[in-house]
């Protein structure tokens, strides 16, 4: 990633979003974040904006703000999402609604957005946090691992549609990362998601943040539609 980016950054209130901005921040990048609810990340380089993705007037007022403050946005890294791993047949259809408004129709808006200021610009680097749940499936995962299928697809299809555009789309199937969503797995569920695996350790924010500067640098403008996961999964 070149210096002195603007990044903004859905979902950066907790967890691996949260890390990332202030991970970059602390690079040199100038750094907006969108959730729900404030941030306790204060820094001179961060700018946190409280919007709900599932909302497209709470993502338009956000925009707003983000185009007052800067022309050039250049980089979208969308980690917002939702998980609760739940059986089919126990999950209500209002959770499963939540869900997919949130990890796939709440990227879709935010990207909207995005990429109309990215094209005026002809350039633009977005990435999308996938999962593992894709591929491997499993017992518990079957709305998630949807919704993220989705977020694969999405990003496949945008591909090509503003592919003239210099702007690319790509996704980080996540692992196992030490988070919130993590704990709440349970022993028995990481032992199972880590038996799937050929690489089982833990995530590094450095890994990811590689993966991320490599999506978005000039060296990989010829990449697009494409999902990288981490873990080595089989």
């Amino acid at each position: 990633m070149k210096p002195g980016c603007t990044i903004l950054i859905a979902g950066s209130r907790q967890g691996l979003g949260r890390a990332l901005a202030e991970y970059y921040a602390e690079r040199g990048h100038n750094v907006f974040g969108l959730s729900r609810r404030e941030s306790d990340l204060v820094h001179p380089r961060y700018q946190h904006i409280c919007a709900d993705v599932t909302q497209e007037g709470s993502v338009q007022e956000a925009f707003a703000k983000i185009n007052r403050a800067t022309t050039s946005l250049e980089v979208l890294i969308f980690s917002a999402g939702l998980k609760a791993t739940s059986y089919a047949l126990l999950t209500p259809q209002s959770q499963a609604a939540h869900m997919l408004n949130t990890n796939l129709l709440g990227a879709f808006t935010v990207t909207c957005h995005a990429v109309r200021q990215m094209k005026r610009n002809r350039f633009g680097r977005l990435i999308y946090f996938s999962s593992i749940a894709v591929p491997l499936g499993g017992a518990g995962s079957v709305m998630y691992g949807a919704s993220k299928a989705g977020l694969e697809q999405m990003a496949f299809a945008m591909s090509r549609e503003f592919a003239r555009d210099n702007i690319t789309f790509n996704a980080l199937g996540i692992s196992i990362y030490p988070s919130a969503m993590v704990e709440e797995l349970g022993e028995k569920a990481l032992a199972e998601t880590r038996a799937a695996l050929v690489k089982p350790e833990m995530l590094q924010l450095d890994e990811v943040a590689n993966a991320i500067d490599f999506f978005a640098s000039e060296a990989a403008r010829q990449i697009t539609g494409q999902t990288l996961y981490f873990g080595g999964v089989r």
